[in-house]
């Protein structure tokens, strides 16, 4: 039988050419679904005048096929900014941006994204470190482990209005200013882990990265004397009063081979491929 195609695509128009088709009005206008999600900082460590200073959450979309396009982009893989354009466009308050989000929430933020679009398990294949043996491992994206960052008891710290902290250090009483990492940060962290040529400085190079300032002077020549001269005491303490301080959320599961019966706590990598993990 014959089906009528001017009730399916409207009537020819005079001369044989046929009209072309419109769509009838809000047929395909989606309300893309939003959630909340809790950031470890808590607000915390951020200026005064940034969106996120001193809120607990952050609105996000959920992810749609033009996110997965951004995933799955060589150019911004490559580029190493594929997680902040991801980042971009799933914040809803587009007067946030991802680059000064700090690193602990931005990770809130993909893990959220990841257990909305595909699930609360993440399946992937993992490397036993004993034996060797690759097999098939899920991590529940529903316990991550989270830290909301901590005023650390034995140490001095004070809050300052720009979103840092200062530190001041035991015995030598140098005061330094620190500030936790951000999104424009982990290009930079990156670059250092995958550069051969500072494997042997990687304390140090990660300590220029939240150092801003000893005893109020912020110069580079400053902050690299202190680096280069101080005590390893005294990084140490610094660096431990920085890590008590440092908000964050990690997913982590408790791993046995199946072929050794080795155990150990495994971390997942917040990368671009974490949303693929049979890639």
């Amino acid at each position: 039988m014959v089906r009528n195609n001017e009730e399916r695509f409207g009537p020819r128009s005079k001369g044989g050419e046929e009209t072309p088709a419109t769509a009838p009005e809000n047929l395909l206008q989606f309300v893309t679904p939003t959630e909340f999600v809790e950031i470890p900082s808590r607000g915390k460590g951020y200026p005064v005048d940034h969106p996120l200073c001193g809120k607990e959450t952050i609105e996000i979309k959920y992810m749609t096929a033009k996110e997965e396009d951004i995933l799955i982009s060589k150019s911004l893989i490559k580029k190493g900014i594929a997680l902040d354009r991801l980042i971009s466009n799933l914040v809803v308050d587009k007067n946030i941006n991802a680059s000064t989000l700090l690193s602990g929430d931005r990770n809130a933020i993909v893990i959220a994204a990841r257990a909305s679009a595909y699930g609360h398990l993440y399946k992937t294949q993992v490397t036993c470190p004993s034996c060797e043996t690759k097999q098939k491992y899920a991590f529940d994206l529903t316990e991550p482990e989270i830290t909301n960052g901590e005023m650390p008891i034995d140490y001095d710290v004070k809050t300052l209005d720009n979103g840092n902290y200062l530190i001041k250090l035991p015995i030598s009483d140098f005061e330094v200013e620190v500030k936790l990492l951000r999104g424009s940060d982990e290009a930079k962290a990156m670059k250092i882990l995958n550069d051969k040529k500072k494997e042997s400085s990687i304390v140090s190079e990660q300590l220029k990265l939240f150092i801003v300032s000893i005893n109020g002077h912020d110069q580079a020549s400053v902050i690299n004397y202190f680096i280069e001269n101080a005590p390893s005491s005294q990084t140490r303490m610094l660096r431990e009063a920085y890590d008590s301080i440092s908000p964050n959320v990690r997913v982590k599961g408790d791993f046995e081979c199946s072929n050794c019966g080795f155990e150990q706590v495994m971390e997942v990598s917040l990368g671009a491929d974490f949303f693929w993990p049979d890639k």
